[in-house]
Parts: structure tokens; sequence; C-alpha cells
């Protein structure tokens, strides 16, 4: 039915200038997802229940890449290709034979990376993959980038850098693209010594110049992004909201846009788009995210029960942990999403975090992947480097394997469980390692896993960020 205006809905006041027709949202975003033809020439709406998987899978087999620096993690770069393409490792095949429909990125923007990205999103296009696109939050860590917390510059400049090098079709973002996200976990800018005063306004004055950055970009290019949604994905951390409203995970950072998008100046920022223009983006592209390595019942309770004051702009979850979990217990909590997306038009679904382990952080990242390296390589990248790893490098790219073996009992089942829960299937092409036990588990790793015990978690952006910038690693050039 029809939603009125009351003060319990603060997104009501936003349809009388969007051109927004009730009932409810579905002028706010489609319900139905476009298939994809092998020609990417039809442009995708998100699709609902959005099943996405988290996609990060740097080459690396070793603890901070056994201090050769990082590679990478710009993943579209066609230096990549021999692991997402269909002439190598096929990593996004073996995503849409899991089932998956989305793949979320981070690094896609702002790494300065000179590299076409047109094949991988046509890759993608091709298999009805839709992506998130993401940029590279670390950029707002810097000290030259993002002062005072304004990364319209610098977000400006990584867009128009994307517009070439292949997110642009004719006047439009690239087909597969479904929506951007502008920022992961900025919440954590509050503890970074450039936020000082230490607050909520750093986080907030990163999201408002970041979405104003991409607005510009857009009429500077002539593209029509009406399409495109965009996003932040916050942490789960228990917060208040800039406005005081609001107090919770994740939904603090939903009221925190709701607050800033009426007032900009809450987080000290004067919009150089109009703000009737950004007011009206946020209205008709806006989708709220979080992150999470909860169980789903109880981010369903932390959220729903508060989440009519957010309504009709829907929201999802970015990455989905498990952190830890059974492969029971991973399979109830997907299906439960994707129950909760169907029948709830505004939840979208979930991203599962992620698709390899990330052995260059260790510790607690080591929970999270889907698959793991073998020891057996299919080739190499091409040169890869971007201005945090200047020193340009080939690294070899290792088969993928299912096992999981410092996880215990099923907990080692994440890809069966992912299948599971989505109606898909692990499909063992050439990518595969041909003898499962020959799994890459160097003696560092070992000694590391046995000395801290089970992991606890995964680190938060500014763990990160640290990490690349300590004294270990060449990306260190600051």
């Amino acid at each position: 039915g029809d939603l009125p205006h009351s003060p319990h809905n603060q997104m009501a006041d936003f349809g009388k200038w969007s051109g927004c027709q009730w009932p409810r949202r579905l002028c706010w975003l489609p319900l139905i997802g476009v298939a994809l033809s092998n020609t990417p020439e039809v442009a995708a709406d998100m699709i609902q229940p959005l099943r996405g998987i988290a996609y990060g899978a740097l080459p690396c087999t070793t603890h901070a890449c056994g201090g050769q620096g990082i590679a990478s993690e710009d993943m579209l770069q066609n230096g990549y290709r021999l692991q997402w393409s269909e002439h190598g490792r096929d990593d996004l095949a073996v995503m849409r034979a899991l089932g998956a429909n989305t793949v979320r990125l981070y690094h896609s923007f702002g790494l300065d990376v000179h590299s076409d990205r047109g094949p991988f999103l046509n890759r993608a296009a091709q298999l009805g993959l839709q992506i998130m696109a993401g940029y590279h939050t670390e950029n707002a860590h810097r000290a030259d980038e993002c002062l005072g917390f304004d990364c319209y510059d610098t977000w400006k400049a990584a867009t128009l850098q994307g517009f070439q090098q292949g997110f642009r079709t004719g006047n439009q973002w690239h087909p597969a693209v479904s929506s951007l996200i502008l920022l992961n976990e900025p919440d954590f800018f509050e503890f970074q010594s450039k936020c000082s005063p230490s607050g909520p306004w750093c986080r907030v004055k990163a999201v408002l110049s970041a979405m104003d950055a991409v607005l510009s970009a857009e009429r500077e290019a002539g593209i029509d992004g009406s399409r495109v949604k965009l996003t932040v994905t916050w942490s789960f951390a228990l917060k208040r909201s800039i406005d005081g409203a609001v107090e919770g995970p994740g939904v603090f950072g939903f009221q925190d846009m709701v607050a800033a998008i009426r007032n900009p100046g809450i987080a000290h920022y004067t919009p150089r788009t109009p703000l009737w223009e950004m007011q009206q983006a946020f209205a008709t592209r806006w989708v709220h995210g979080l992150n999470t390595q909860s169980p789903w019942l109880f981010v369903n309770e932390m959220v729903s029960k508060e989440y009519h004051r957010f309504a009709p702009l829907p929201w999802f979850i970015g990455e989905y942990g498990g952190n830890g979990q059974s492969m029971e217990v991973i399979t109830t909590d997907l299906r439960g999403m994707d129950g909760h997306a169907i029948s709830d038009p505004y939840f979208l679904g979930a991203a599962v975090f992620q698709f390899q382990t990330t052995y260059w952080k260790g510790g607690g990242e080591m929970n999270f992947g889907l698959f793991s390296l073998g020891s057996q390589t299919l080739g190499e990248t091409d040169e890869l480097c971007d201005k945090y790893a200047p020193i340009c490098r080939r690294w070899p790219v290792h088969c993928l394997s299912t096992d999981l073996p410092w996880l215990p009992g099923t907990a080692s089942r994440r890809a069966d469980a992912v299948a599971a829960a989505w109606g898909g299937q692990i499909i063992r092409g050439s990518g595969f390692c041909r003898h499962r036990r020959l799994r890459l588990r160097s003696d560092q790793q070992e000694e590391q896993n046995d000395e801290m015990q089970p992991p606890l978690g995964r680190q938060s952006e500014a763990e990160t960020a640290a990490q690349r910038q300590s004294p270990n690693s060449a990306a260190n050039f600051v």
C-alpha cells in the first residue's frame, strides 16, 4: 500500500521532489534484474535477492606477501586476467556456478592503475554477474589526500579515470555495473590522527564529498548515472549517529546519511553540487549497507526493528562473514537472507565474505575465504603495480582448492555451504588443483596459526591501512 508521510518515515519527504510515485519503493529500486547478453547492451538493475561474493583474490600465498610488497588490490585490471577470465582460472565463472549473481569489489577506483577494466566487466556481463565497484578507501587515510576528510578531488579524479578505462559505455556506466561503494567502513576514520577533533564528522564528511565527487564527474563526462546505485558499507560496531538520533550497529551510518543529506553543515561540508541535486540522487540512487560477522537472525533483529525510519530506501549486507560458523549455520543464514529479501521489499540480500583466503593479512582474515590456494601454478599475472605498490612485478597464479584445513569440522566447507544455500555447485574446472591434498600452507603460516590459536575476527579498514604502510612493506613510500 501507500507510504504516508509521518515523523517515523524520514524518507517520505524526498518523494515530493524526486519524481517518485508510490506505492512503496517501486520507483526507487527495481525489484527484478535484467539478464545480460554476451554483448552487454542492456543495463542491469540491482537484483533481488542479491547473492554476492566479495572478491579480493590477491595471488600472495604467505603473510605480508613474504615481505615482497603487497600485490595490487585492483582485481579488475587486465593484468589479473589469468585469474578471472575464461582463458585462465575463471574465478568469475566459479562464482556464478556457486549461485552468485553479484561480485563485490573494493579497489576498482583510486589506485591509479593504467589498465583497461572493460574485459573484466564484459566477462561479468556475459555470465550474468553484476558488479558492485568499490573505491580505494585507504586514500582517505593518506596525509596528502582527502585533506580534512574532504575527498572530492581524489574521488572525482578516480571516477573520471575509470570512465577512460572501460567503466563507460556511450553516455552510461558499463551495463555490468549495478552500484558504486564509495567507502568501506569509514566509521573507523574517527580513530585517525587527521580526524581532529575526533568525531563522526570525519566519516560523514568523507562520504558526502565522495558522493559529491561522483555526481560531478558524471556531469563533466556526460554520463547518465541514474541507473547505478550509490552506497557505503558501515561496520557493525555499536555507534551513535552524527545527529544523536540513532544508536545501533550499522544503522548509525544509515541515520548519518539521512541527517547529513538534509544538512551537510552538520559534517562541516559545503557541497560543490547543488544541494537539491545531491538530495535527489540520495532519494533515487542511495542504498544503505553494512558489513557483519554476526548471525543473520541477530542482524535482522537489530536492523529491521528500526528500519521504518529509513524506508523506502533499501539496505543490504556488504559482507556476511560467517566467522567460525559450521556449514549448516552458513547455509541456514544465507537461505534466511534470501527469504527475507523476497518477502521484505527493503532488504536486498548479502555478499559473502569472501572468495579466497587472504593469506597476506593472516590472523583472523584466514577464516573467511571460500577457497584456498594450492601449490600448483597455472602461470603468472602480467606485471602489477599501483601507487601503493610502485615496483611492478609478476605473481604466480595458483590453483584453487576447497580445502581449508585450519578451520574445524564443517566450518571448513564454506564453498559447499554457499552452493547449498543458493542452489549452485562447485565446478572443478582447469583452475582447480588436480590433487586436493596439494594445498598450500607454508611453514610460516603453520607456525603463525599455531601461535595465534583460532583467529578471532577480521581486520578493520584502519588496521589494513596500517599493515600496508608497515616498515616491512615495500609499499611504504609515503
